[in-house]
């Protein structure tokens, strides 16, 4: 699971598919990665992808990489989890610090204290994994990819 949460963590867009009221919904998000595999995003409460995890909080997602001279060196990630919008401030804190790290320019814009007060309705979302496979040539060779159940 190591290797697994290395390239979580060496991403920075996650492709985020819902089912709401009106049928399904594919969005990318920015996120970031804590250890326990929990992943962050920021996103307004009325986009469409953040009305149907109100309505439905099952996602699935992926995340994909490849070697644009070696199509034989791919890496990606396919999971479902749950997703949800958070007011627990630890979990806003570590949202808002993964968001920074990875995308330093929005620092100054994104804090703690713009997430509580902003006016366009964003907040820090929390996604679940439950279950990844991860696809990975260089580590599995023929068999191209591993199975994993997170539990959180």
């Amino acid at each position: 699971m190591e290797k697994l949460l290395e390239f979580l963590k060496s991403q920075k867009l996650l492709v985020l598919a819902t089912n709401g009221g009106e049928g399904v919904w594919a969005a990318n998000v920015y996120y970031g990665i804590d250890s326990d595999f929990r992943i962050y995003f920021v996103s307004r409460k009325s986009t469409k992808h953040s009305n149907h995890i109100l309505q439905n909080p099952n996602v699935a997602f992926s995340i994909c990489w490849f070697d644009s001279s070696n199509h034989k060196n791919r890496k990606a990630i396919q999971g479902r989890g749950v997703c949800r919008p958070t007011e627990k401030e630890e979990e806003i804190v570590k949202g808002v610090l993964l968001h920074n790290t990875n995308f330093p320019e929005f620092a100054e814009k994104i804090t703690v204290e713009w997430i509580h007060a902003n006016d366009y309705g964003s907040s820090i979302w929390v996604l679940n994994p439950n279950y990844m496979k991860y696809w990975n040539d260089e580590l599995y060779g023929e068999d191209e990819s591993k199975e994993f159940k997170i539990n959180l």
